[in-house]
């Protein structure tokens, strides 16, 4: 049997998935550049009425970066990572330090960002990919904490005898912005469009891997990495290559979100981050690219919305619960159910409120 006839078999899907992929094709790249549109529309009208909303847009989509990131090895290659925090806060350092001692320039700066997510998770992909399932989320979980109580206690800043490096607990603070040719993105107008500018690029790159034959491996890996193994693909190799690809698109968004801030604080890189982007992602709807990334907005939004109401938390925690009762497959596989028979989508919102009752009680 060819290794191609594997590989096609190993990563063929189901009819909703089929589906969910064809989202992704043709219908996916129009809903895409529709919602591309109404994005660039949004902004001057939120300049006019509101401009929080903008700042809270902008946030959301460096945060569906993030989660973008995430959904490329752990929905693709199965690969689950408490440890994205990790990459997040090294491009986030990285450009902090660019920004205040060397250039503004975003086209030399945003690549250092990558390149310092990419250097992390291939790393920490290289130490950990040997272990599977939660031994592996919890070896990300520790170098990713390891990276965190480094920055904390500055210890870098000990190691090369300078006053200091990321500045413990205290962060940097006051990080200037982007400038390209002489244009600074300093208002928050410029920065929202320079945030979805990379955003829409970095989508069409990761549906583009998505979709190569690279992607179909990270598939078949997911799917039988034994059976994969055997037909002669480097396994490690492959998942450690996906992990560093996923570390560079979260360093990137840690690249937007620190001038967004302007400040570089070792809580971003702490695991709160990281499970924090894993309900996302699960909300979501991992495996599908858009849903973690609508799931990322949808948190991002909710959290504010309840910013404002006692014990906030809790009323959080009670909307997920509801969201993994009533959508297991989270907000990505209820829009496919939804868009390919809305009568039964709805009738087997019951019977799903009585499975969960009955797994509960066993």
């Amino acid at each position: 049997m060819a290794i191609e006839d594997v590989l096609d078999r190993y990563s063929a899907r189901t009819e909703t998935e089929a589906e969910d992929a064809a989202i992704i094709g043709r219908t996916g790249r129009l809903a895409l550049v529709g919602v591309g549109l109404a994005l660039v529309a949004f902004a001057p009208v939120a300049q006019a009425i509101q401009p929080f909303w903008m700042n809270l847009l902008t946030l959301a989509l460096i945060f569906a970066l993030f989660a973008l990131s995430l959904d490329f090895v752990f929905g693709y290659a199965g690969l689950l990572s408490f440890g994205h925090a990790a990459m997040f806060g090294a491009g986030g350092y990285a450009v902090a330090l660019l920004l205040e001692n060397v250039t503004r320039n975003a086209l030399v700066v945003l690549p250092m960002a990558i390149i310092a997510g990419v250097v992390v998770a291939a790393l920490i992909g290289w130490l950990s990919v040997r272990a599977k399932g939660i031994y592996f989320a919890m070896l990300t979980l520790a170098f990713a904490q390891m990276i965190y109580t480094l920055a904390f206690n500055d210890i870098p800043a000990t190691a090369l005898g300078v006053d200091q490096v990321t500045a413990g607990d205290n962060g940097l603070v006051g990080i200037p912005s982007y400038e390209v040719a002489g244009f600074a993105f300093d208002s928050l107008v410029t920065y929202y469009f320079l945030a979805l500018t990379i955003v829409a690029l970095s989508v069409a790159l990761v549906l583009r891997l998505a979709n190569s034959p690279f992607g179909r491996v990270l598939e078949g890996i997911r799917e039988n990495e034994d059976r994969i193994a055997f037909v002669g693909y480097n396994v490690r190799h492959y998942k450690i290559v996906a992990f560093a690809i996923s570390g560079g698109f979260a360093g990137l968004a840690g690249g937007l979100f620190v001038p967004f801030q302007s400040t570089a604080h070792p809580e971003m890189l702490h695991w709160t981050v990281s499970g924090e982007l894993i309900v996302m992602t699960l909300l979501g709807g991992m495996g599908t690219l858009w849903g973690p990334m609508v799931g990322a907005v949808f948190v991002v939004f909710l959290e504010d919305a309840l910013s404002s109401v006692g014990n906030w938390e809790v009323v959080l925690g009670l909307i997920y619960v509801l969201v993994v009762i009533f959508a297991p497959t989270g907000i990505a596989g209820a829009v496919t159910s939804l868009k390919r028979n809305p009568r039964e989508a709805v009738s087997n919102v019951p019977a799903a409120l009585r499975g969960y009752v009955e797994n509960v009680r066993k």
